[in-house]
């Protein structure tokens, strides 16, 4: 694992709490790298810890759920299951739970 990744992994786990979700570009700024959304988006991909580190709760921008390496359905099911409402693989809420 790249120091990078556990940066991501860390800063996730201690700042989105169950219930809340972030963008790609907002984690990469909780890391002091705005710009780095990509790899942030990478380093998602290839979370070892989910879902202990919950790489379900970072999104695109837009409040579309994105990718997940363990498939869009399961994304979903996860986020719904700490209250967060998805219709059409898009947070409802998106505004009032997105940090």
């Amino acid at each position: 694992m790249t120091e990078f990744q556990s940066l991501c992994y860390k800063t996730l786990k201690q700042s989105v709490p169950a219930g809340s979700v972030i963008t790609y570009g907002g984690l990469a700024t909780l890391m002091n790298r705005p710009g780095a959304y990509r790899a942030v988006g990478s380093a998602m991909n290839k979370n070892p810890f989910a879902p202990e580190v919950p790489c379900h709760r970072v999104v695109k921008a837009n409040g579309d759920l994105g990718a997940y390496a363990f498939g869009g359905e399961l994304k979903q099911k996860r986020l719904q299951e700490e209250g967060v409402f998805v219709i059409n693989n898009r947070i409802v809420n998106f505004k009032e739970i997105c940090l």
